[in-house]
């Protein structure tokens, strides 16, 4: 893994001042994020007739379970006698046409890792990328949270052998999709954190949590939003954005302020460089 580097930035909008007031903080489900490629890699193996029968069988199967779980009276035998001849002119029209299935396996797999995977996004480029302020903090509304990311709150990795959860990892960038196998689940990490290289400018690292383990679970609408803790002193710096309201600043310093657990936390404001296309940042204090 790449060296971690000194600090990491969380450019966020201005409603997430809640991440400071709560010390709560998103671990986003892949199919939330803006780069519709995300967590997909490529599916080989659909021109291998042999593979699309055992993804077939496979299918049979957990229908001839919910089959028996709503009161079915057949056996499995009597049900693929029944159930196989339905299924022949569709597993036909895939072998001729796999990108259909392909798309189906696509889908389902990245409905498999919304149900089990979140990840927080951060960033290693400049403090002052022009780019990222207008994409992620809603023009310049937001702010930026700075943090540390030699606490241990980023470098405690889980036990799961696939992915190294709850340890930050930097982002691949590529001109090649990754690739994995029909009904062979990725087991290597770059396979979950390549992105093409159109998003190189952000210089991302990130970090995956089972969502299982979130410490607060909220909805909006049907969305499940899953926050996880975060320690104070895991926070070194915010940087509040050029167009951040009055009312907003005045709440995020005032969560600062009534924190004591804040109070090493150093506080910038971004101004704009009069003389050239650049943010300058001032200090403040809550003093």
């Amino acid at each position: 893994m790449s060296d971690i580097p000194k600090v990491l930035f969380k450019y966020v909008v201005p409603d997430r001042i809640d991440v400071i007031g709560k010390l709560h903080i998103r671990f986003t489900q892949p199919s939330r994020f803006n780069d519709p490629f995300e967590m997909l890699p490529s599916i080989d193996g659909l021109e291998d007739g042999t593979l699309i029968d055992t993804a077939s069988e496979r299918v049979h199967r957990i229908m001839y379970r919910r089959y028996v779980l709503n009161g079915g009276p057949l056996s499995l035998q009597e049900f693929l006698k029944i159930q196989i001849p339905h299924s022949a002119v569709a597993i036909k029209q895939l072998k001729e046409n796999p990108y259909q299935l392909k798309s189906r396996a696509i889908a389902r797999q990245l409905k498999d890792w919304d149900d089990v995977i979140g990840i927080l996004s951060l960033s290693a480029a400049t403090e002052k990328n022009l780019l990222m302020w207008a994409h992620y903090t809603d023009s310049h509304k937001g702010m930026i949270i700075e943090f540390d990311p030699h606490h241990p709150f980023f470098t405690s990795p889980g036990k799961s052998r696939e992915i190294d959860f709850g340890i930050v990892s930097k982002v691949v960038y590529s001109d090649v999709r990754p690739r994995t196998r029909l009904n062979i689940p990725p087991t290597e990490l770059s396979v979950f954190r390549t992105k093409s290289k159109d998003w190189e400018y952000e210089d991302e690292w990130r970090m995956y949590q089972l969502l299982e383990k979130s410490d607060v679970k909220v909805f909006k609408g049907a969305e499940a939003v899953h926050l996880f803790k975060i320690p104070p002193d895991c926070i070194k710096r915010v940087i509040i954005g050029s167009r951040m309201d009055m009312e907003q600043r005045t709440k995020l310093l005032n969560s600062l302020h009534n924190n004591p657990q804040l109070h090493h936390v150093q506080i910038h404001h971004a101004v704009l460089d009069l003389d050239n296309f650049a943010l300058k940042y001032v200090p403040l204090s809550l003093l």
